[in-house]
């Protein structure tokens, strides 16, 4: 019984897999990956973010220092989100994210329909969030 279950989960894994939400996803990644000022960006990130990990556990924390390099973060974090590749990451991501949270609503929606709205569209675009 539970291989049919587990079977079932592939085939929707496949189906996902090949939806216009997970390729563009895909193509979104391989881009970013792909440019080197995010790539720098990144690695510039993950070691101040490793610094700010570093200060946050010693004996004495100095909280100003803490406080410019989580500044450095922001500005940073600011930067990446200008570029072009980086918007069209986020946007697509948050298109994955919709279709993922639909798949999981219809599945609530089989297990525990009692838990479902009667007046979902299946479309989160003016929705307040799923209960």
């Amino acid at each position: 019984m539970n291989e049919n279950i587990f079977a079932k989960a592939r085939e929707l894994g496949e189906l996902i897999k090949e939806s216009d939400a997970f390729t563009g996803m895909r193509r979104a990644e391989e881009l970013a990956n792909a440019n080197a000022e995010l790539v720098a960006f990144s690695g510039e990130y993950e070691q101040l973010r490793n610094q700010m990990q570093e200060m946050t556990v010693m004996d004495e924390p100095d909280y100003d220092k803490i406080g410019a390099v989580s500044k450095q973060m922001d500005d940073l974090q600011a930067k990446m989100m200008r570029n072009d590749d980086m918007k069209e990451l986020q946007t697509s991501r948050n298109e994955f994210t919709q279709l993922m949270n639909l798949v999981n609503r219809e599945l609530q929606g089989v297990l525990s329909p009692e838990t479902l709205d009667e007046g979902c569209s299946g479309s989160c675009c003016s929705c307040a969030g799923c209960h």
